[in-house]
């Protein structure tokens, strides 16, 4: 099996897989840490990876382009973590803290309104 990225390079892997939180990780033994950092960290090469195998197209991935780990697993298999962009974990956390925090302005804004409301029912 292997990756095809969109400048024509290739890697051969093990395996390729959309984890739980949203996060393309590959598999391979075939490259270095070094050679994998540079590969994977380049935009341009990451913005549409084909994954083949015996000729047949099994998967493509497109707009993976933020780099964020390699992991070391047994057996010299290392592991590439890629997300696309704004959906790596901490940019999907500042999203909803931004997001609560204009729910709370909102609720506040809401409250005011009610208790304004509440002040001319009694009057």
């Amino acid at each position: 099996m292997k990756i095809i990225f969109n400048d024509g390079q290739e890697l051969t892997v093990q395996d390729v897989s959309i984890q739980a939180d949203g996060g393309l990780l590959v598999k391979t033994i075939s490259a270095t840490e070094d050679e994998i950092k540079a590969i994977f960290s380049d935009s341009m090469t990451t913005k549409k990876m084909t994954v083949r195998e015996r000729g047949s197209e099994l998967a493509c991935y497109e707009n993976y382009t933020k780099f964020d780990a390699v992991v070391k697993y047994t057996a010299g298999i290392l592991g590439i973590v890629m997300y696309q962009e704004e959906q790596a974990p901490e940019d999907r956390i500042k999203a909803l803290e931004k997001e609560k925090a204009d729910m709370k302005e909102k609720i506040d804004q809401l409250e005011g309104c009610l208790l304004e409301m509440s002040e001319l029912v009694y009057q």
